[in-house]
């Protein structure tokens, strides 16, 4: 049995054009909706968590595996555990320059099953959320859509308050601007090209990770969204993995006792884009700037999280160091401490 889970923006949570609405009134394959425009009117995405009683985490339609975990409520609705869900149809958007993929998703609770569409949810990795109040026009539709449950939206950033060191010392991060200078691990000052931020709900893969005052030069506690990466400093990593730096996203610091989940009700995600891919000191942990992808189908949170660096070139924001899976994050962790129960993690011998 597989469990995962996906983020929904319930359909009283957006305006559909000319009275529309996403039931499948067309033997749920959406292309009732093509030609209209959707758009979100909040950022109050809901996680649905999903029990699968196949082996595979994928979310799709006609799938009769897929089970809500447990009683939930979604747009307002309670729902039991083990109800029925599927992805029912697939819609293409875009907002004139940038392309999103959608599935409408289904709690088959009506007759016929297709009779009531809950919500949307968004395909694009960590980021892939659309802008609030754009109208995002319907281009196609698509029936039997299948993702991977990696492949749905989540975030990547900074939380509000966390201090980026400036050459005028520590400064909040939502007080960054373009034209500010920062200080990278290279000791060297970069100048910041973009800032921004945006709003979330801080609960299941949306909830921050906080590495705790005194852990990898935190000088305060530190959160971060989870697949935002701290930087790890060690020879052992060079013996590994040919760099003795090495990007570890923040999720996999929680196996290695380093850091540990911080839900709530809200948090405010916030990121640097500078001139390259660096690191820079925030709250003393070395982190990574804002990372531009090679494609918009990298699971990464650049386009999709801030579509307004879609015409950003990659080129220069190649990945500064090698970036290690959660099993090579394992492997480097163990290997560390065989030769030093307490390591700093951030200076090389």
């Amino acid at each position: 049995m597989a469990n995962y889970s996906i983020f929904t923006l319930g359909e009283s949570q957006m305006t559909i054009s000319g009275g529309g609405q996403l039931d499948g009134v067309t033997q749920g394959d959406g292309s009732h909706l093509v030609g209209l425009t959707i758009t979100l009117n909040s950022n109050a995405w809901q996680e649905v968590q999903i029990r699968d009683g196949g082996s595979d985490t994928d979310f799709r339609d006609n799938d009769g595996n897929q089970r809500l975990d447990g009683n939930q409520t979604i747009d307002g609705v309670n729902y039991s555990d083990g109800q029925r869900i599927e992805a029912e149809y697939g819609l293409t958007l875009t907002d004139g320059v940038n392309i999103y993929q959608v599935v409408g998703v289904n709690v088959n609770n009506s007759n016929p099953s297709f009779g009531t569409i809950e919500g949307l949810a968004f395909v694009g990795g960590p980021g892939g959320f659309p802008p609030v109040g754009v109208p995002l026009t319907v281009v196609s539709a698509q029936e039997g859509p299948n993702f991977e449950s990696t492949e749905y939206a989540t975030p990547i950033c900074f939380v509000r308050g966390t201090l980026i060191d400036t050459p005028s010392g520590p400064r909040p991060i939502e007080s960054m601007k373009a034209g500010d200078r920062v200080w990278t691990d290279t000791d060297q000052l970069s100048r910041v090209k973009w800032a921004g931020g945006r709003a979330a709900i801080a609960a299941g893969r949306f909830a921050p990770v906080e590495i705790p005052a005194g852990t990898l030069g935190a000088i305060r506690p530190l959160r971060v969204s989870q697949q935002h990466r701290v930087l790890i400093t060690h020879p052992v990593a060079e013996i590994l993995f040919g760099s003795v730096k090495v990007w570890i996203p923040a999720t996999h610091l929680i196996s290695a006792g380093l850091a540990h989940l911080a839900p709530g009700s809200g948090v405010e995600y916030f990121h640097l884009l500078l001139d390259a891919h660096r690191a820079v000191r925030a709250n003393g942990v070395e982190t990574e700037s804002l990372h531009i992808p090679n494609s918009v189908s990298d699971t990464e949170e650049a386009v999709h999280f801030f579509p307004e660096l879609a015409a950003v070139d990659p080129a220069p924001y190649r990945l500064s160091y090698p970036s290690l899976k959660r099993h090579e994050a394992d492997i480097l962790f163990r290997e560390i401490a065989k030769i030093d129960p307490n390591p700093s993690l951030r200076h090389s011998a």
